[in-house]
């Protein structure tokens, strides 16, 4: 026997050793994706549905409604239509569409978390949540209409044009919160200081920008511009359990835009006399339940 008939025969063994076992590992990729497939197909969306709905209502204290509930790859969840009702709520909120999908870098983690995107007021919102509470959104495109009762009623609209938050969903000292908004258009309906024909107070560009650490907040930036005020300010928010224990501290400079009201102008000269840059000096302070607004020194 030559020395090549010795290497095919010592060939053939693992030859018929490799066959059998791909047959095996291809049977069994199989076997999974069926078990995929059925899964998704047979996924009991209703009861997941009601299941949903029921956890939300309880734990929030708000009525929840889901239209439909489906599953999709890489157990991303998703829910169209949902429609949220609760007494903390100026009026319903509904969100076209949300889906909620598993952070899988952080699966096997001590600190496991989700992903959300959610369409709603002809907008956007996405953000990611941990299970210690750490939370990071942003917003961008929101049309809101806000109906008000209290101190008056008022109709304010407008857009979100970009919010960003990063913090956590539980204010413990240590826990370090950034957050800033950015809102164009704002327009003020219901005002009895303006004429009958005004279409409301304008208040063009508002931005916000807060930090804090805890329960303790500093308003870096208030202003507003464009609009009917320019409105400069800062100030502190401590927040409680509830607005009625939640107290804020703000100091503003406002004075009328060039195109304002002349009734707004006549308010604000109760304010006493205006510095040398036109601004009057405001100061608002009390709880969110009942703040307080006095002329500044």
């Amino acid at each position: 026997m030559s020395s090549s008939d010795g290497i095919r025969s010592r060939s053939k063994p693992a030859s018929g050793w490799q066959r059998p076992s791909l047959f095996l590992l291809a049977g069994a990729g199989l076997l999974l994706l069926g078990m995929l497939t059925g899964f998704y197909l047979f996924f009991p969306a209703d009861a997941l549905k009601q299941r949903i709905t029921q956890e939300l209502n309880i734990r929030t204290g708000s009525d929840v409604q889901i239209e439909q509930v489906a599953l999709y790859p890489f157990l991303s969840l998703s829910a169209t239509q949902v429609n949220i009702t609760s007494a903390a709520l100026p009026r319903p909120l509904e969100i076209e569409d949300l889906r909620v999908a598993p952070q899988w870098l952080t699966l096997l983690s001590n600190d496991p978390g989700v992903t959300l995107q959610a369409r709603l007021m002809s907008g956007n919102v996405s953000g990611k949540l941990q299970k210690s509470g750490l939370i990071s959104a942003i917003a961008t495109g929101l049309r809101f209409v806000l109906p008000l009762q209290k101190p008056m009623p008022l109709n304010i609209t407008g857009t979100l044009k970009q919010a960003t938050l990063n913090g956590a969903t539980r204010l413990d000292t240590e826990t370090q919160t950034n957050f800033s908004l950015r809102l164009n258009e704002v327009l003020v309906k219901g005002l009895d200081i303006l004429k009958a024909d005004s279409p409301g107070l304008d208040l063009g560009e508002i931005i916000l920008e807060v930090d804090g650490q805890g329960r303790a907040m500093k308003i870096m930036t208030l202003s507003a511009k464009g609009g009917d005020l320019d409105i400069n300010g800062d100030g502190t928010l401590l927040i409680g359990h509830t607005s009625a224990v939640s107290r804020i501290k703000l100091e503003l400079q406002i004075r009328p835009g060039s195109t304002a009201d002349p009734s707004i102008a006549s308010l604000l000269e109760l304010a006493g006399k205006h510095g040398p840059n036109g601004f009057y000096s405001l100061k608002v302070s009390g709880t969110l339940a009942k703040p307080v607004l006095k002329a500044g020194g």
